[in-house]
């Protein structure tokens, strides 16, 4: 159980670093968020570390008095049959707490992950570059000659089915 809530997260970190990068403008601003939410999550996963531990400690202790009583049990000894069986209802309660646990941080975690790759996603692809607002009479070619990209590049980047088709104030992604 703790093996699959490992791996569960491993996931989710690898899905969440994967996320990629916005503008080169807004880099800084999205690198200390991604340290802070990574530090929120590395919390989290530290208390839920925590929970684990501590759920585990007690199905240790139930075997424990288990594997005593059954050593301490005569063929007769009815109350000690019933103290038995008193604890492995607690032992099948305790796992079912555990599976809902389990589920909650499954869930948990999975919300907020997505969330963090929702509020982290590029808004061009997964290349890191910078947006140039179009002014009046320019054109795609000088745009592209000021920032010493090719026009094609411009084209795939910004998703244009027409080089000529810029207008005033659109925002164009400049690739790096």
């Amino acid at each position: 159980m703790v093996f699959h809530m490992k791996t569960t997260v491993a996931i989710l970190m690898i899905m969440w670093v994967g996320a990629g990068c916005v503008t080169t403008q807004e880099r800084r601003s999205d690198q200390t968020r991604r340290a802070r939410d990574m530090e929120s999550l590395r919390a989290d996963v530290y208390r839920l570390k925590e929970e684990t531990r501590t759920a585990s400690s007690g199905y240790e202790q139930v075997y424990a008095e288990i594997d005593r009583l059954r050593r301490e049990q005569d063929e007769g000894d009815k109350e000690l049959a019933g103290r038995l069986d008193q604890l492995e209802i607690r032992l099948r309660k305790q796992d079912a707490a555990l599976d809902a646990m389990h589920k909650q941080i499954v869930t948990e975690l999975s919300r907020k992950m997505a969330t963090l790759m929702k509020s982290q996603a590029p808004t061009r692809g997964s290349e890191y570059g910078r947006e140039h607002m179009v002014k009046p009479g320019e054109t795609l070619s000088e745009i592209a000659s000021a920032y010493g990209v090719t026009v094609n590049a411009l084209v795939r980047a910004n998703d244009l089915k027409n080089a000529n088709s810029i207008r005033v104030d659109q925002k164009i992604f400049i690739p790096e």
